[in-house]
């Protein structure tokens, strides 16, 4: 074989490997493409599986409120019909919040499994409108038939005047409040008085609207008017019933702050005990903030927001106990770690010696991936000798240690490819042809890449 056939070979195999390289780079692209593509769409049925939750749990809130209001205005009996669909919602719904609590808890899931819950949560919402357009149907047919009469308005406007007799009396509750609390703490029911008086004011129109439709026999609008009064006494109701409620809810709210605070007071006790090394960083800042919003509780006798405290106060003493349990879970986690180090280390060493055994192979030329692997693989071995962070070490040993074992498995692709050696002449012992082609072969590779078989002549003479 001369110089000429040998400089065809040789670019045909340097050919070979860079065609195959842009195989495996071709291949990467289109799988990480894909991959990509997957992503997407999961997230984006993720995402719709979330919305359509919301509104329909939306949805089934305000069609609890009309249940609620049909029973006051036709009664139970007559209402009756329309309570199984309303559960029936409730039911797909529960299943669907729990399937979507799956989907982001902290337990990794499958794409399999979020395709699936996404696609079984759109479902339950479907399931669950369906119920509730049930449920609507059934009331509006019972509302057409019992809301145009006069009967109907009597009730209402009896119910306007009843109602209204309620807003003094809030009026003097919330002025009695207000020497307890601050005007921070009243302010979702400070205008609920004044709001509840112009709701009634357009019930009382709208009632007025509807009788004079009736009379003129215009159904339909009478019907409009009677259920446009009734929603109005029936938000007023509730605007004066919170005023009432308040009161309530801010005791409840000041007796879980007293035991919070003692709570507070313990645990940010135990931190400040904690060795300085463990304390410092996120627990000394968040064992501060819960000292700061201890400090800044109102003196005794001052009026107060006992809802917003107590929702600062548990805000910062959660900040405190989730630092502590980092801490305590950083430190066992460097525990385990500096037990593990020096093997890991060890573990990346052989990987690393092995790989560069095959990548140093001079039967035939390795590719630039596995190369590419083995670079990598001892940087990750050399930054992780160098670290005085255990964790750190150990994660860097592994990332070492598998590039390693990547590397040597390119590379005996690599070898495997290059196919057996022929002997550069055969009139030549089979001995001496196989071991010198081979080392000849890694040599050669250098010669093409530099350009020079051209001033070299006959390549069997390098034999001789």
């Amino acid at each position: 074989m001369d110089g000429v056939q040998l400089v065809g070979v040789v670019t045909g195999l340097v050919l070979v490997v860079v065609a195959g390289f842009a195989l495996v780079l071709r291949g990467r692209r289109r799988r990480q493409r894909r991959r990509e593509t997957a992503e997407s769409e999961l997230a984006r049925l993720t995402t719709a599986a979330g919305s359509a939750l919301v509104r329909t749990d939306e949805r089934a809130r305000l069609a609890e409120d009309e249940l609620s209001f049909a029973v006051a205005e036709l009664g139970e009996p007559a209402t009756a019909e329309a309570r199984p669909a309303l559960q029936q919602a409730r039911e797909h719904l529960r299943e669907a919040f729990h399937l979507n609590q799956l989907l982001h808890d902290h337990v990794p899931d499958t794409d399999a499994e979020r395709r699936e819950w996404s696609g079984r949560i759109a479902e339950l919402c479907r399931a669950a409108g369906a119920a509730l357009d049930d449920l609507d149907a059934t009331l509006a047919a019972r509302r057409s038939s019992a809301r145009a009469t006069p009967q109907a308005i009597d009730r209402v406007e009896e119910r306007i005047e009843t109602i209204r007799g309620a807003i003094g009396p809030a009026r003097e509750d919330v002025e009695r409040l207000r020497t307890d609390y601050t005007e921070h703490a009243l302010a979702p029911v400070a205008d609920n008085p004044a709001q509840a008086g112009r709701l009634l004011d357009f019930a009382a129109r709208s009632a007025a609207a509807a009788r004079r439709r009736l009379t003129s026999q215009q159904v339909a609008e009478a019907a409009a008017g009677t259920r446009a009064a009734e929603e109005a006494v029936h938000r007023a109701e509730g605007l004066l019933a919170a005023v009432q409620d308040f009161e309530s809810e801010a005791l409840r709210a000041e007796a879980a702050l007293g035991a919070l605070v003692a709570e507070s007071r313990t645990e940010l006790a135990q931190a400040r005990a904690m060795p300085a090394p463990r304390r410092e960083g996120a627990v000394d800042l968040a064992a501060d903030a819960l000292a700061e919003t201890l400090r800044t509780l109102p003196a005794p006798g001052e009026p107060t927001d006992p809802i917003a405290t107590l929702t600062r106060l548990r805000e910062a003493n959660t900040a405190l106990d989730d630092a502590v349990r980092d801490r305590i879970e950083r430190d066992e986690r460097s525990r385990r770690a500096a037990a593990q180090r020096g093997p890991a280390l060890d573990d990346a060493a052989r990987q690393v010696a092995a790989a560069r055994t095959v990548v140093d192979d001079y039967r035939a030329p390795v590719g630039p991936d596995a190369r590419t692997r083995l670079a990598e693989a001892e940087r990750e071995l050399a930054a992780a000798r160098s670290t005085t962070d255990a964790e750190v070490a150990v994660d860097g040993a592994r990332r070492a240690a598998a590039l390693a074992t990547e590397a040597a498995e390119l590379a005996h692709r690599d070898l495997a490819r290059s196919g057996p050696q022929r002997p550069w002449d055969d009139r030549r012992p089979a001995q001496v042809g196989r071991a010198g082609s081979g080392a000849f072969g890694a040599v050669l590779g250098g010669m093409v890449l530099g350009g020079i078989l051209d001033e070299i002549g006959d390549l069997g003479d390098l034999f001789d």
